[in-house]
């Protein structure tokens, strides 16, 4: 097998690529029109960008040096580099100081030593937690995240505190006194009333849309009149997302675009609703997906075994038709994957060669019924390794 890819790429994508390609049945595992040493010259080049970061990890914590340049490279990414797979990995810590002889590490071995890092920062990250006194973060906030400032930032931020305020409380309140922000509903009704826009949507098909907000708004003079508003975010529900607007003619197509408004069939109050309903779907566990699945009354979920594009196709076998419709991301314990496309096949027309069942319904019809693990590891492990590579 061949690893094709252009001189002018990135060592960490080429070395991407070339992880890819990696055939382990063969005595020589390495692509047939790559050498070892192209192989090092591309991880001394990503050396100099990652080697102190992993010095400074093995030394100052308990992490082994393997684990800590598997954390590194998998969970670090430098500006212009891309983050490198399990595979590219393993052929790293084979090429930095490896003996003359042997393998490039196997992505089940790098998987090994990621986990086994990710329980030691797991293990001293609750040791910092509860080693103050309670209420502990876990009890105060659904996704606490430890924040490191400087002594005298937190005794600023301490004499800013309210009543009953807590530290996440008082960021969260100054962050909103600094900027301009707009409730979408207002945004859309004054696009409608000030721009005599016809249509307004949201362009849910590219990429970080919901990071971002890209507003199509359909006008009669599209750029002919000053903005509706000096707002740098729109505030959807509990979220703060900046926007940006492009005005199109009023007969453009609205494919492609989840509806804020229409004139005469969805209002904005209705729109935002349904918008918020989607930021709600965009990502999700693998047991959050089990669980959307059951609710839409799915017979199973499950994945085909190859990639498409970038990311994953996920059948949702039998559920309801609006069923995983803004699924962009399935977050696993130690890499997050793209959702390229989601079917919705019958039970009768659900062929299992060429897919991997991820979880079955109690009652489904099929020869296996399947379970999903409760360990984080298993559950990753039983997504096809082809999969799992491109996240």
């Amino acid at each position: 097998m061949r690893a094709e890819f252009e001189d002018g790429w990135h060592p960490s994508t080429k070395l991407n690529v070339i992880g890819a390609a990696l055939d382990f049945t063969r005595v020589d595992p390495l692509p047939e029109n790559v050498t070892r040493d192209e192989i090092e010259e591309y991880c001394y080049t990503l050396e100099q960008l990652y080697g102190s970061y992993v010095e400074r990890l093995a030394d100052e914590t308990v992490l082994s040096q393997r684990e800590a340049r598997t954390w590194v490279l998998r969970n670090l990414v430098h500006e212009g580099a891309d983050r490198l797979t399990f595979d590219a990995v393993g052929l790293y810590i084979w090429a930095i100081g490896r003996s003359a002889d042997g393998d490039p590490l196997s992505r089940t071995i790098v998987a090994d030593y990621h986990d086994r890092a990710r329980g030691k920062l797991d293990a001293a990250e609750a040791t910092v937690t509860y080693a103050q006194p309670p209420p502990y973060p876990d009890d105060l906030f659904d996704e606490p995240t430890m924040l490191w400032v400087d002594g005298g930032v937190a005794e600023r931020l301490a004499n800013r505190l309210g009543p009953e305020e807590s530290f996440s409380d008082v960021v969260d309140r100054l962050l909103d006194e600094t900027v301009v922000a707009v409730e979408l509903r207002t945004l859309v009704e004054r696009l409608r009333d000030e721009r005599e826009a016809s249509y307004v949507g949201v362009g849910t098909v590219r990429p970080g849309w919901d990071r971002d907000l890209p507003l199509s708004v359909h006008v009669p003079d599209p750029g002919g009149s000053p903005a509706v508003t000096d707002a740098e975010v729109v505030r959807v529900g509990g979220r703060t997302l900046p926007f940006g607007i492009e005005e199109r003619p009023a007969e453009t197509g609205t494919g492609s675009t989840l509806t804020l408004f229409a004139g005469g069939e969805v209002e904005p109050a209705t729109g935002v609703e349904r918008l918020r309903e989607a930021l709600d779907g965009v990502e999700a566990t693998l047991p959050e997906a089990v669980e959307r699945a059951a609710a839409a009354d799915a017979s199973a979920l499950a994945v085909a075994d190859r990639p498409v594009g970038t990311g994953l196709h996920l059948l949702a076998v039998a559920a309801d038709d609006d069923a995983f419709a803004h699924l962009d991301r399935l977050l696993l314990d130690d890499r997050t994957l793209t959702v390229e496309r989601v079917t919705r096949p019958s039970v009768a027309a659900y062929d299992p060669d060429g897919t991997t069942l991820l979880w079955t319904a109690p009652d489904a019809p099929f020869d296996e019924s399947r379970d999903l693990p409760a360990d984080p590891a298993a559950r990753r492990r039983r997504l096809p390794t082809a999969v799992l590579r491109t996240g």
